[in-house]
């Protein structure tokens, strides 16, 4: 290592004689070049500045020009040179106390133009500079930028507030976006007053994540609350984990739905006191066709409709009498040599769609493959619409939109009537197989619903098409909440067999990636904190 520099924190020695092979001297000049006294004389005499060139790298020096006005003229040098540093990363940038000796500006004037310099890797600033920059967000650190001893156990906190510190650098919109996506999944009271930083947790919360599987903000809490901050160690035993918890669902938020209205399907219940873990239900046709398309998804990467065909016969032969059964013409198409389209409006189109919901990157993506889903069977206008506006729900609930904009975009684009309640639905409301007759009244249970469990049985409690209307409900509902309580989840998944079990497993392991963080608290009103974040008024 140089003496003239230290690798973490990047700073620069504040007296340099000489430099090493990949060493820049980064020093105050003026635009005409004339390099006459303090660093720029040095320099010019030791480390090849050009005289009259007064900006930019002659010889192993770069030079940044600051006699020509005010703070805010030397600024766009001060970007240049930041950005020429990141694409010569094969050179390591010493940057003197520019402005601050004859131009006679003060380090606190000057140091903040170098904000953005502290994320890049190969620009080492003098320590005056540093420590000015560090010093509001070393100060709402424990550990950080301080002197910690071995032993004390606090190598994580450090990490994650070194990240922290980093992310107030070169990555404010992000560090921004994680703060107000912690605060939607109904973490923004939070401990409030342990005076960690909102931001820091809401870092904190995206590692926790990624550390584990499935993590919740319940696992969250839990854990947070465990730990004594301050010095790192547990307070208790070590907190229950997400299967004492939640479930973070993708295609068994649907099939959960399918197996909780499988015994009402032909017995209609009006009420929503439902026990969703009644051992009688099973899965139906609802979950064998979920299953063929989420395969299709994963095996045939064309995404052909013949494709699709095949997974669909192969998945409805291999488990020919579900509870429930088939309907009878699509029993005719499973059993098929050349099985083709049949015109029907029917729910099955909009039953089986889930994993395009969740699978996909775009509205357009989401749109073309649910339409294409749907026409193996399902090819009239109302069969392809009941497919197409329930994927697309699943697609916005799953990537962070409200309830509102879920409604307005279905309502505008596919002409149902959303704007009805369960209470006004369910006197009148009968068995309906149709898309038109479902799929509109399913995304309703959902929208009227305040968490996953109660979406169903405010779906089941309609007394219509339950199985189906639990699948469409469920799975809209499991990607806006994006949890399940795990006692739900392992009814469920202990009604499958194992090839169901498989698919569903292999499908959220490659696609789960693809669900927002924003998990939602419906009972905790986000809207303010949010909006104090954007003006400023919460300090991240």
């Amino acid at each position: 290592m140089s003496k003239n520099r230290t690798d973490c924190p990047n700073i620069a020695s504040s007296r340099i004689d000489q430099l090493e092979q990949d060493e820049i001297f980064v020093f105050g000049s003026n635009l005409e070049g004339r390099h006459i006294g303090g660093a720029a004389k040095a320099a010019n005499m030791k480390f090849g500045a050009v005289w009259g060139v007064g900006v930019g790298m002659t010889g192993k020096t770069y030079a940044i020009p600051t006699m020509q006005g005010g703070v805010e003229s030397i600024r766009p040098y001060v970007d240049q040179f930041i950005e020429f540093a990141k694409s010569h990363t094969d050179f390591h940038f010493l940057v003197t106390r520019i402005g601050c000796g004859i131009a006679g500006f003060k380090d606190e004037e000057i140091a903040p133009l170098f904000k953005q310099a502290l994320g890049v890797m190969n620009v080492y600033l003098p320590k005056d500079f540093y420590d000015i920059l560090m010093a509001p967000y070393l100060e709402r650190c424990f550990y950080y930028g301080k002197n910690i001893p071995e032993d004390c156990g606090a190598e994580a906190g450090h990490k994650y507030e070194e990240c922290w510190v980093r992310f107030h650098f070169n990555e404010d919109d992000y560090l921004k976006n994680e703060t107000m996506s912690y605060i939607k999944e109904g973490l923004g009271d939070f401990c409030s007053e342990d005076g960690v930083p909102i931001s820091m947790k809401a870092i904190l919360y995206n590692r926790f994540c990624h550390w584990g599987w499935c993590e919740t903000p319940d696992t969250f809490r839990s854990w947070y609350e465990s730990i004594d901050y301050t010095n790192v160690k547990l307070k208790n035993n070590e907190p229950g984990r997400k299967m004492n918890s939640y479930y973070n669902p993708l295609l068994i938020s649907a099939i959960l739905g399918d197996i909780a209205g499988s015994i009402f399907e032909f017995n209609p219940h009006k009420s929503v006191d439902i026990n969703l873990h009644d051992n009688r239900m099973d899965f139906t046709d609802d979950t064998i066709m979920t299953i063929a398309v989420a395969d299709w998804i994963l095996n045939d990467k064309k995404l052909t409709k013949i494709g699709l065909a095949r997974k669909m016969q192969e998945w409805g032969r291999k488990y020919p009498n579900p509870m429930g059964a088939y309907g009878g013409m699509f029993s005719l198409w499973l059993n098929s040599d050349n099985p083709k389209p049949y015109n029907s409006w029917g729910n099955g189109a909009a039953m089986r769609v889930s994993a395009v919901g969740f699978a996909f990157n775009t509205m357009e993506e989401t749109l073309n493959i649910a339409k294409m889903s749907a026409e193996v069977t399902h090819n009239h206008p109302e069969g392809i619409k009941g497919a197409q506006a329930t994927a697309a729900a699943i697609f916005m609930a799953r990537t962070g939109s409200t309830k509102e904009d879920i409604r307005k975009y279905i309502s505008e684009n596919f002409g149902y009537d959303l704007n009805r309640t369960c209470d006004e639905i369910r006197p009148t409301y009968g068995f309906d197989g149709s898309c038109q007759g479902t799929v509109p009244e399913s995304i309703i249970a959902f929208l009227d619903s305040k968490d996953y469990e109660d979406a169903l049985k405010l779906c089941i409690s309609l007394g219509g098409d339950a199985d189906t209307m639990g699948a469409i409900t469920g799975a809209i509902a499991g990607a806006y909440y994006h949890r399940i309580p795990a006692s739900a989840y392992e009814f469920g998944m202990g009604k499958l067999p194992a090839d169901i079990r498989n698919v569903v497993t292999k499908f959220q392991e490659e696609h789960s990636r693809r669900v927002s963080f924003c998990w939602r608290n419906p009972e905790y009103d986000s809207e303010g904190l949010i909006r104090k974040v954007e003006t400023g008024e919460i300090v991240i």
